[in-house]
């Protein structure tokens, strides 16, 4: 079942080395010459050598040195243990099972593990078996072997999470697996719809053969979808996900102690919401809990902070703060996210920036640039340093911006245009739907086709720049771009409701909050995360994490994604149809598999090892004979 290959044989011909000791060794026996004396008398007495242990010294000697040349030979072919991975050019089958959240229904994932053992056990004989396990990512647990008891272990072992499901991920991983075999997968799953919302990019390559093994999901489920605190009074949503009305107790959990409980009654398809009163205090976190014997189990909780975070602070530049734009909808749009807390937002003219110092404004994590026409010269280098080292900036082009100063605000040339351009109508066009910022647009509620822009500056293509979103006329409409140790996003209008109606869009809101939040990363305490978002070191699971010590320690909750929640299910036509092909040639070839197997293992470091310790031997050997 195991065998041993070389990823580089050719070095094997060194081998032959070894013929060199042997020969000298048989070229070079002393014989001693038998002299016929009448008479022993006549010998006089001398010392005899022991020539039994002379020789078997010689024996010793030869061996150590044959065995140092082998093993230098081995050594360098670079030797591995295939069996364990299996042949590289072997046929494998890769068996995907799903273990997210939508398998966590009572005896569903029981069902999963046996449909991925018979999907083992019934591989054709000559293929090897691959077991990929993924949720929000893929895990290869085990890669292509002959040993099938060790994927039929590692089934067994496997237990449904409470992740999200991303198939294309899966997907991508299989292929990776593959290579360039002959291959076939297997795709254990419960067929969830919101597998494929997720943006990824993965396929299966062409030729490779798939079949989907579909996992009945339960006919309804109850989540708590969301949980939100005012005053003494906790707010929480419980969703229905079945065809029937469902009743379920909801609990209010204050650190481990039940404070109240209520019943919510739900249509279905429909949400109730539920208000949960009781004596909590500003500090610690709290979950509220239904019951739901039949459905998914990781959502029959939401966990909720108490105490609120340190807003992040952001500082919005304007020509005048008396007028009628003055900022006022950036400073609205980010007063409302995270419902109040998470953003602290000055507004401040030029006038006041300008006598701000240097450590003022490092104070601010983000700054928004809405007008520069009351901005000096000391206000246009204080923005310049800032920038420069290591700030983060949005600017608006709109009429408030002078273009002729922005090369010393900025610190770089943009190729801005000063003449703006008259566009009635133009909408927004997202080139990366991937970037954080567009994160809220995936969905067609948040689309970004109802944004209108009017009037902007167009911008002269430039090198390191990145386009995130164009006008509808093929214009950027908002890029990117590193200045300094800083990080600079354009947005080519205004926003502030005079040559946009983007203020004035529902999408807006999302809009200010998401940038805001990609520009002040690392600077926010955030409080509240969503799987698969988890610090380092934490479990990939709902509940309370704390990070740090001391003062500096601060506690975390983590949900679910309610995106889980849904049992939604395509068709097995359907899921099957949706699966990209790669072509083959983008795939990893067979001796990269190989050489990953052998880095693993290194048995060549330990030839080398053993090389030095009967050279060694030989050496002291060899000083004893002399």
């Amino acid at each position: 079942m195991f065998g041993v290959s070389f990823l580089a044989p050719l070095f094997l011909i060194g081998a032959l080395a070894a013929a060199v000791p042997i020969l000298l060794h048989l070229f070079h026996r002393k014989t001693d010459v038998v002299i016929d004396f009448p008479s022993v008398r006549l010998l006089t007495r001398a010392p005899v050598q022991q020539h039994r242990r002379r020789q078997l010294r010689e024996l010793i000697l030869l061996a150590l040195r044959v065995a140092a040349l082998i093993l230098l030979a081995v050594s360098f072919a670079r030797p591995y243990v295939a069996g364990a991975a299996a042949p590289v050019s072997a046929p494998v089958t890769v068996v995907l099972l799903d273990t997210s959240m939508s398998l966590s229904a009572p005896g569903q994932f029981a069902s999963a593990q046996k449909a991925a053992s018979q999907a083992v056990q019934s591989a054709p004989a000559s293929d090897a078996v691959a077991l990929i396990t993924f949720a929000d990512s893929a895990t290869v647990t085990v890669p292509p072997t002959s040993d099938r008891g060790a994927v039929l272990a590692a089934i067994a072992a496997a237990a449904a999470g409470a992740g999200g499901t991303r198939y294309r991920t899966a997907l991508a991983s299989a292929s990776e697996v593959i290579g360039a075999r002959e291959a076939r997968v297997v795709i254990v799953t419960d067929l969830q719809q919101a597998g494929w919302e997720a943006n990824d990019d993965g396929g299966i390559p062409d030729g490779v053969d798939v079949r989907v093994v579909a996992v009945a999901g339960p006919r309804g489920n109850l989540a708590v979808t969301s949980a939100s605190r005012r005053d003494q009074v906790v707010i929480a949503t419980v969703q229905n996900y079945g065809a029937d009305e469902a009743r379920a107790a909801v609990q209010l959990m204050v650190e481990g102690k039940e404070v109240t409980q209520t019943t919510a009654v739900m249509a279905p398809f429909a949400a109730a919401e539920v208000e949960l009163r009781g004596g909590f205090g500003e500090a610690g976190t709290a979950r509220v809990v239904i019951e739901d014997a039949t459905g998914y189990q990781p959502d029959n909780a939401r966990f909720l902070p108490l105490d609120p975070p340190p807003a992040v602070p952001i500082a919005a530049l304007v020509a005048d703060p008396s007028g009628a734009t003055g900022g006022i909808y950036i400073e609205r749009a980010l007063s409302v996210a995270d419902e109040g807390p998470e953003f602290a937002v000055t507004v401040a003219d030029g006038r006041v920036l300008s006598e701000w110092t240097t450590a003022e404004m490092s104070r601010y994590a983000a700054l928004v640039i809405l007008g520069t026409r009351t901005l000096d010269r000391g206000g246009r280098a204080l923005v310049k340093a800032y920038l420069a080292g290591g700030g983060q900036v949005l600017l608006t082009l709109g009429p408030d911006v002078d273009p002729g100063t922005l090369g010393d605000v900025i610190g770089a040339d943009l190729g801005v245009v000063p003449a703006p351009v008259r566009a009635p109508g133009a909408t927004l066009v997202a080139s990366d739907s991937r970037h954080p910022i567009f994160r809220p647009f995936l969905i067609p509620s948040g689309a970004l086709g109802d944004v209108q822009v009017d009037q902007y500056r167009r911008l002269k293509d430039q090198e390191g720049r990145t386009v995130l979103a164009r006008l509808t006329g093929g214009d950027a409409a908002l890029t990117e771009q590193v200045v300094g140790q800083g990080r600079l996003l354009v947005f080519v209008s205004d926003l502030d409701n005079q040559w946009s109606r983007f203020p004035l869009q529902p999408s807006f809101v999302p809009f200010a909050v998401e940038t805001a939040r990609y520009l002040t990363h690392g600077r926010q305490l955030r409080q509240q995360l969503t799987l698969p978002e988890v610090p380092a070191g934490a479990a990939m699971a709902p509940g309370v994490v704390t990070t740090g010590e001391g003062a500096a320690a601060r506690r975390m909750v983590v949900n679910v994604d309610v995106r889980e929640s849904s049992p939604a299910a395509t068709t097995v036509e359907e899921f099957t149809n949706d699966i990209s092909r790669t072509n083959r040639s983008d795939q990893r070839a067979p001796v990269n598999v190989a050489r990953e197997v052998e880095e693993r293992q290194r048995w060549w470091q330990v030839g080398l090892l053993v090389m030095l310790v009967a050279l060694a031997g030989e050496a002291l050997v060899g000083r004893r004979a002399a």
